[in-house]
């Protein structure tokens, strides 16, 4: 596996991101291959690109797809302050960016949303055709409800008290409403026509089932489909679970990305 630390510069700012590769060297007949790719979007704050080396990667390059992952900016040594309008327009420079990259294949590009970033990602698939596919775990379905939940100050004080997240120095809760009423999946998700998955467990304490349901239910694409997995939780803390459902991602990708031909 090749690992390639690359830090996006967007606008002002540097997004700290690493590339997972398969090894080209290991693989036969490679002089013109080309890799899809899929980007992962992360959760508030989610995992570092560093941890995702050991949670993620693996699964993806053992199926000869490159994986980026990054951290919002605003978030640990990527610059600036986290709004969600940046985080949101940041997606799009990060996949302007990364089809020209070499060994990219930029006609097979997939998205992979986790929790929060599971919203971002389905709100960006919706309006960018470069995105073949969507894949989203334990999302929120439906940012408007975030910060009407009476937890929401201790929410925010959770997520800036080891500095991991830098927000700005505003009502962020207004600021926030204001922002995720136009990129909310589930204003969004009867646009979605592409190939799509949701996992999440029957055991999210954060979000419960019904609104995964909802959310899928308004998904217009042809080609989705919906797992609840028995017993996992929002993380999908149990290492059995989390396996669970980085092979059934890996295998949607797989379908969507590289079994599927793309039509001249």
């Amino acid at each position: 596996m090749r690992k390639e630390i690359i830090d996006l510069k967007i606008r002002s700012e540097v997004l700290h991101g690493i590339l997972y590769s398969p090894d080209i060297e290991s693989i036969k007949n490679n002089k013109n291959i080309l890799f899809p790719l899929v980007i992962r979007v992360n959760g508030m704050p989610g995992k570092s690109p560093e941890e995702d080396e050991k949670r993620f990667a693996h699964y993806f390059v053992e199926n000869n797809i490159a994986y980026f992952t990054y951290d919002h900016q605003g978030v640990r040594t990527s610059s600036g302050i986290f709004t969600y309008y940046d985080a949101q327009a940041n997606i799009e420079q990060i996949i302007n960016q990364l089809v020209h990259y070499p060994k990219i294949n930029p006609l097979k590009v997939g998205l992979l949303g986790e929790s929060f970033g599971g919203a971002m990602a389905l709100c960006h698939a919706v309006r960018d055709n470069r995105v073949r596919c969507l894949a989203i775990c334990s999302p929120v379905f439906d940012t408007e409800i975030i910060p009407k939940n009476p937890l929401f100050k201790f929410f925010i004080k959770a997520l800036t008290r080891n500095k991991e997240m830098r927000f700005p120095e505003v009502d962020f809760k207004k600021a926030y409403l204001e922002q995720t009423r136009q990129y909310n999946p589930d204003r969004l998700a009867n646009k979605l026509t592409k190939p799509f998955y949701l996992i999440a467990g029957n055991k999210d304490v954060l979000f419960p089932e019904h609104g995964f349901h909802q959310l899928f239910n308004k998904v217009k694409s042809e080609n989705k489909k919906i797992e609840l997995i028995d017993g996992a939780n929002h993380n999908f803390t149990d290492s059995c679970h989390f396996q669970l459902m980085c092979e059934k991602i890996v295998n949607f990708f797989d379908s969507n990305l590289i079994s599927e031909k793309i039509a001249s």
